[in-house]
């Protein structure tokens, strides 16, 4: 009796070990078509990436704690995340400009006026704060106004 039950909990560890182990990333991405990319977001990438295609889209189970749901990587280089409605969240250029009328009007001022030979490569949305890469590495953070607040290191 002591060994069939051994032997069944021993079993029953297995599948508990097993089952575990297999959700380990609960947040886990899968490729998608661009019929499945909220209009909004195709819109976007076909307004300010006019010449660019689609290298892979794929959809997170659950959205980043900055609401990124769909992580869009194009031909030439740039990565952009949307959230559910198709807004962007995240654009990386991958040291490349990112198109400045995406750029928030008092973000460029400032850093054409403080850093006049840089351009931004990259753009952050975050829950309270704006983060941008300029060309010479250096991270910036604005409020959500636009405002300079501080270099980030």
């Amino acid at each position: 009796m002591k060994k069939i039950f051994l032997t069944g909990f021993i079993a029953l560890s297995l599948l508990v070990t097993t089952t575990s182990c297999d959700s380990d990333d609960d947040n886990n991405e899968s490729a998608i078509n661009v019929t499945d990319l909220p209009k909004a977001a195709d819109t976007f990438v076909t307004t300010y990436f006019p010449s660019t295609t689609y290298v892979l889209i794929t959809k997170q189970n659950v959205a980043d704690l900055d609401g990124s749901l769909y992580d869009v990587k194009l031909s030439n280089n740039f990565e952009i995340d949307f959230d559910i409605n198709g807004n962007w969240i995240d654009i990386d250029g991958n040291h490349q400009a990112v198109p400045v009328e995406l750029v928030p009007e008092k973000i460029q001022t400032y850093v054409t006026t403080n850093y006049p030979n840089q351009f931004v490569t990259s753009i952050d949305k975050e829950k309270t704060t704006v983060e941008v890469e300029l060309s010479n590495d250096l991270d910036s953070v604005f409020d959500l106004q636009g405002n300079f607040l501080r270099i980030d290191k």
